[in-house]
C-alpha cells in the first residue's frame, strides 16, 4: 500500500496518530473483503467524516478515481458535506486533480480531461439522486474506466429494509435499498459503512435470498474498523455514567411528561397561556429557556463580556415531536415567554429577580465544581436583563428543507445569528446537522418503540464541548427518557468496549424471560432497546425512583429480613458473608414489599430476582451496611438518588468479592423524614454482577 502519495501524504498531517491508523487499517481491510462492507464505526458527531476522508484521500493514492459519497436524504446534510469535500480537497481542486459534485448538479457534458480527474459526487438517498448517478456512470462508462469506493455515511439510514409483499410470505428491498444494491451491481467497488449506530447492520444475515433473482450485495459488515474520538469529545458515558465521570450529575434537568403534551397543542383547560410566567404546568420549559439566557450569559461574561463573537454565540436545541403544529405551539410559547420577560425587565419585578436567583444557585454550584468562577449575582442580573431587552434571544423553527435551507451557513451549518439561538425541531435536526456550541437539550422524543439507533441519534447534545460550556449545560428530559438514554448508552458502549478488547468473536449473549419466568437466550431481533439492560462484570442494578410505605407497615418486614441476615453471618447484620440463593430471594421479596415504586423505569421484583438466577444458581455473596442516611433525591436536581453506596469502599469491597458469583449489597437506610422518607428504616438491595460474566442484553419481557 502506497503510504506517500500526493493525496494521503498532504492530508496524513492533519491526522493523529490514532486516526491515521484507523485510516490505514480501513484501506488495508478494504482490499482483503472485496465487496463485502467494510464498517467504520465511530461515536455521535465525534469527526467520522474527517476520517472517511483520509480513507478516500489514501484510496486515491492506491488506485481508486471515483468516491461516492451517499448522505441522508436532507438538502441541509449533502450540502454541509459538499462543502466539507470541496475544502477539504480545496488545494487538489486547484491543482485541477479533483472535482466534487452533488449529482444533481453535474455539468451536462463532461470532456475527458475533466473525467481523467478523482472525482467526488456527493449523493442523496433520495429515489432521484441514486438513478441519476447510474445513468451518470453508464453514459461515461465509469464502471469499465473508474475503480470506485462507495461511502454509506449514516450507513443505517434508508441503506437497509425490507417490504412484505401483500398476500404471500415474500420480502422485497426497499426502494433506497434496492437503488444502492443496483448501484454496486454497475460498480466495480469497495463498500465503507460509517455510522454511530450499527446495530442494524450486524443483525443482518450473512447471504439474502428473497427468492426473487434479486441478486442482493451482502450488507451485514464483514470487518470493523473503530473510528478514533479526539481529546474533549462528550459522549453518552459523560451524561450517564456517573462512575467515571461524577460531574455529569450536573447536566440533568428533569421535566414532567405531562408538560410534554401541553407544550404539543393548545389546550385551555390544561394550560392559560396568560400563566406562562407562573403556571407549574410548564416550568420544565420556562427554566430551560431562562436557564439557558443565564448560561449564556455567564459564558459571555467569563469571555469578556462582548456578545459578539463566534465564542459568544450558543444554541439550545427543542425536539420533542415531528409534527409541524407542534412546532409552532412551542414557538408560540417561547415567543410569549421572552415578551413577557420583556415587561418584567422593564418593570424590574420581583419575580424576575428570583428566577435569576434560582438560575444563579443551580449553576454556581456546576460552575466551581468544575473549578472555574462565577460571575457575582449583580453582574449576572444585569447581563440577563440586557439580554432579554436587547435581543440577544432568537427562536427557529427547523422543519422543513426549504426552512433549513434559510438558516444554513455557508458551511452547510446552522447559522447561530445571536448571542443566544433557540432551534425547534424535529427529525431534521439529527444525524450530521452540526450545532455550535450547543448548551442546553429539551428532549421528549418518546416513540411507541424507543429504537437503540433512533434514541441515540437524537443525541446532538454529544460532540466536542469546552469544559466552561460543560459546566452549564443542561439536559432537560423525562426520567423515564432519561433511563431509556442511560440504557442505550450501556448498550452502546459494551458493543464498543467489545470491538477494542477483540471480544466480538464471541457475540453478545441476548437473553430474555420466558412465560414462565425463566431466563433463556433468544435472538437479537427480539429484543427491543427500549427494555433492556446490560448485564457486564461489575456492573450494578438497583431499584430507585420510590419512597417506602410507613414506618408501621414496613417493621416487620425489616425485622424477617434481620433475622435471616443474622442466621447466615453469625448473629450479625453487618458484615460480608455468603447465603443461598433461596434466602436472598426472600429477602428481596420482602424488601419490595416495603418499598412503593414512583416510576415506570425502576428495576421491578421479578427482574431483580429473574437477574439473580440467572446469574447464579447455589448461592450470592452478600455485603450489608447499616446506619446509612442516603436523600430520596438528588441534592443537585430533582432527581431520584440512584447511588446509596459509597463507590471507593462499599463498591469497591463488593466488586472484590464479585469475582464467579454475584454480590448483593445491602445498605439498610435510617430513612429519615429530612431526607424525604418515612422515618422508618428500611434496606436498599443493589446487585453487582459478577467479574467472568460473558456480556448479556437482558430484556424483561418476552418480546416475539
Amino acid at each position: 500500500m502506497i503510504l506517500n502519495g500526493e493525496f494521503f501524504s498532504e492530508k496524513s498531517k492533519e491526522y493523529n496518530e490514532k486516526t491515521l491508523d484507523c485510516i490505514k487499517e480501513s484501506v488495508e481491510k478494504l482490499e482483503k473483503i472485496g465487496d463485502r462492507p467494510l464498517m467504520m464505526l465511530g461515536k455521535i458527531q465525534s469527526g467520522k467524516t474527517k476520517s472517511f476522508i483520509g480513507v478516500m484521500a489514501l484510496a486515491f493514492d492506491n488506485g481508486y478515481d471515483l468516491s461516492v459519497v451517499l448522505t441522508k436524504n436532507s438538502n441541509a446534510l449533502a450540502k454541509q458535506t459538499v462543502s466539507r469535500l470541496k475544502d477539504e480537497f480545496k488545494d487538489f481542486r486547484e491543482e485541477d486533480m479533483v472535482e466534487v459534485f452533488d449529482i444533481m448538479c453535474m455539468p451536462v457534458n463532461m470532456s475527458k480531461f475533466e473525467l481523467g480527474k478523482k472525482l467526488i459526487i456527493v449523493v442523496k438517498k433520495e429515489k432521484n439522486n441514486i438513478p441519476k448517478l447510474i445513468d451518470f456512470i453508464e453514459k461515461y462508462s465509469l464502471n469499465k474506466n473508474k475503480k470506485c469506493i462507495i461511502i454509506d455515511d449514516e450507513a443505517d439510514f434508508c441503506s437497509i429494509g425490507y417490504d412484505k409483499k401483500k398476500y404471500i410470505q415474500e420480502f422485497d428491498l426497499r426502494k433506497i435499498a434496492s437503488q444502492i444494491n443496483e448501484l454496486r451491481l454497475q460498480l466495480t467497488c469497495r463498500f465503507v459503512q460509517v455510522t454511530a449506530t450499527p446495530y442494524s447492520l450486524y443483525l443482518q444475515p450473512e447471504n439474502i435470498d428473497l427468492n426473487n433473482n434479486q441478486e442482493i450485495k451482502p450488507i451485514k459488515p464483514s470487518e470493523t474498523v473503530l473510528v478514533p474520538y479526539g481529546e474533549g469529545y462528550i459522549g453518552g458515558d459523560y451524561y450517564f455514567d456517573r462512575e467515571k465521570y461524577p460531574l455529569g450529575e450536573y447536566l440533568f434537568e428533569k421535566i414532567e411528561k405531562e408538560e410534554l403534551e401541553i407544550i404539543k397543542k393548545r389546550d385551555r383547560r390544561r394550560f392559560k397561556k396568560e400563566e406562562i410566567l407562573t403556571s407549574s404546568k410548564i416550568k420544565g420549559l420556562r427554566n430551560a429557556i431562562i436557564n439557558f439566557i443565564i448560561a449564556g450569559c455567564i459564558r459571555i461574561i467569563q469571555n469578556g463580556g462582548n456578545p459578539r463573537g463566534k465564542n459568544s454565540k450558543f444554541s439550545f436545541i427543542i425536539h420533542t415531536e415531528v409534527s409541524k403544529s407542534a412546532h409552532s405551539r412551542q414557538d408560540e410559547l417561547i415567543t410569549l415567554l421572552i415578551e413577557k420577560l420583556v415587561e418584567e425587565v422593564k418593570k424590574d419585578s420581583k419575580l424576575l429577580n428570583e428566577y435569576i436567583d434560582e438560575g444563579y444557585n443551580n449553576f454556581e454550584k456546576s460552575v466551581c465544581a468544575y473549578g472555574f468562577i462565577m460571575p457575582s449575582k449583580d453582574i449576572l442580573r444585569k447581563y440577563v436583563k440586557r439580554a432579554i431587552e436587547e435581543e440577544w434571544i432568537s427562536t427557529a423553527i427547523v422543519n422543513s428543507e426549504n426552512d433549513i435551507d434559510t438558516l444554513l451557513d455557508e458551511d452547510g451549518q446552522l447559522r447561530l445569528r445571536n448571542p443566544l439561538n433557540i432551534f425547534i425541531g424535529g427529525q431534521i435536526l439529527d444525524r450530521g446537522i452540526t450545532i455550535s456550541n450547543l448548551i442546553a437539550f429539551y428532549y421528549g422524543r418518546s416513540p411507541q418503540k424507543k429504537q437503540q439507533d433512533t434514541v441515540l441519534q437524537h443525541s446532538r447534545m454529544y460532540g466536542y464541548r469546552k469544559r466552561e460550556d460543560l459546566a452549564v449545560t443542561r439536559l432537560y428530559t423525562t426520567t423515564e427518557l432519561y433511563e431509556v438514554m442511560s440504557n442505550i448508552n450501556d448498550f452502546d458502549s459494551k458493543l464498543r468496549e467489545d470491538f477494542e478488547q477483540g471480544n466480538f468473536e464471541n457475540g453478545v449473549i441476548f437473553i430474555s424471560k420466558d412465560e414462565k419466568g425463566k431466563i433463556i437466550p433468544c435472538s437479537p431481533e427480539k429484543i427491543k432497546i427500549s427494555n433492556t439492560r446490560i448485564l457486564k462484570p461489575w456492573k450494578t442494578v438497583l431499584p430507585y425512583g420510590f419512597n417506602t410505605k410507613s414506618k408501621s407497615y414496613i417493621r416487620p418486614n425489616i425485622n424477617k429480613i434481620d433475622n435471616i441476615l443474622k442466621r447466615n453471618n453469625n448473629g450479625k447484620i453487618e458484615g460480608s458473608f455468603k447465603i443461598s440463593v433461596d434466602d436472598i430471594s426472600e429477602i428481596i421479596e420482602l424488601i419490595y414489599d416495603t418499598l412503593e415504586i414512583e416510576t415506570s423505569t425502576c428495576v421491578d421484583k421479578d427482574t431483580f430476582l429473574s437477574l439473580i438466577k440467572y446469574l447464579t444458581k447455589e448461592e450470592i455473596n452478600v455485603f450489608c451496611a447499616v446506619n446509612r442516611n442516603m436523600s430520596r433525591l438528588r441534592k443537585t436536581s430533582r432527581y431520584y438518588s440512584d447511588m446509596p453506596y459509597n463507590r471507593d469502599k462499599d463498591l469497591k469491597t463488593a466488586k472484590e468479592m464479585a469475582k464467579e458469583i454475584p454480590t448483593i449489597m445491602l445498605m439498610k437506610q435510617n430513612g429519615k423524614k429530612e431526607k424525604g422518607w418515612k422515618d422508618g428504616e428500611f434496606y436498599w438491595p443493589i446487585l453487582v454482577v459478577q467479574n467472568n460474566i460473558n456480556t448479556a442484553v437482558y430484556t424483561s419481557e418476552l418480546l416475539s
